[in-house]
């Protein structure tokens, strides 16, 4: 069997934290008189804090430094994290694990949150013995879709890009993926994610059954 690493973003995929995300940032846009619909805001979706809120900052002329912002967004990403809204990982998660460590390829999370959060949701849905390492976006010059995230996966195992596949949530990691010359899982949790994820090999809605089938023939594939 072919090396290969398979590459896992953390927000919408491992958990589903994207439908709270949203309310809290939609409060946060409130906050400071940002208006925004969702068109725009899935935009921003998989984008990391620094590049999200310096460009909100520019666009609605705030008054708050950057930094502010990124506190008071941490702040209450990690009352979700904390919180009874996050207690388990999205269904089949852990099977798909089981299966892919079974298989011994490698795996990783890389994802644009911050790489605290990472390892307290890793830790506390005891999932982090599943996983080699983690990249988060804080690590890295440029956030998705540039491919500066995947790249670094890579980089890091020595792997080439055709020997790494992506599973992504959002628009931009499925571009950040493709610009990095991987394949690319798209995962849709459920009507609430508008993402475009046309650009990925392949789109599912499960991590079970059928789907679950088809995820493994794409890694297998050559």
């Amino acid at each position: 069997m072919k090396e290969k690493v398979i590459i896992f973003d953390m927000d919408g995929v491992l958990i589903d934290s994207e439908p709270a995300y949203l309310e809290m940032n939609k409060k946060l846009f409130t906050q400071f008189g940002i208006e925004m619909d969702d068109e725009n805001y899935n935009l921003l979706v998989g984008m990391p804090s620094l590049p999200m809120w310096t460009m909100l900052k520019e666009k609605y002329d705030l008054i708050n430094e950057v930094s502010e912002f990124i506190e008071l967004e941490k702040q209450r990403m990690n009352e979700i994290l904390d919180s009874e809204l996050i207690t388990k990982p999205i269904n089949g998660i852990k099977s798909l694990l089981d299966l892919l460590k079974e298989k011994n390829y490698k795996l990783s999370v890389a994802s644009s949150s911050a790489k605290a959060n990472i390892k307290f949701v890793l830790d506390k849905l005891s999932l982090k013995k599943y996983f080699d390492f983690v990249i988060s976006g804080e690590e890295v010059a440029n956030g998705k879709p540039a491919p500066d995230i995947f790249l670094k996966v890579a980089g890091r195992l020595n792997m080439k890009s055709r020997n790494c596949i992506v599973i992504e949530d959002s628009t931009n990691g499925v571009k950040a993926a493709a610009a990095a010359g991987m394949k690319c899982i798209g995962f849709r949790n459920n009507d609430t994610n508008l993402q475009d994820l046309t650009g990925a090999d392949l789109i599912v809605q499960s991590f079970e059954g059928k789907d679950l089938k088809k995820i493994i023939k794409v890694i297998e594939k050559n």
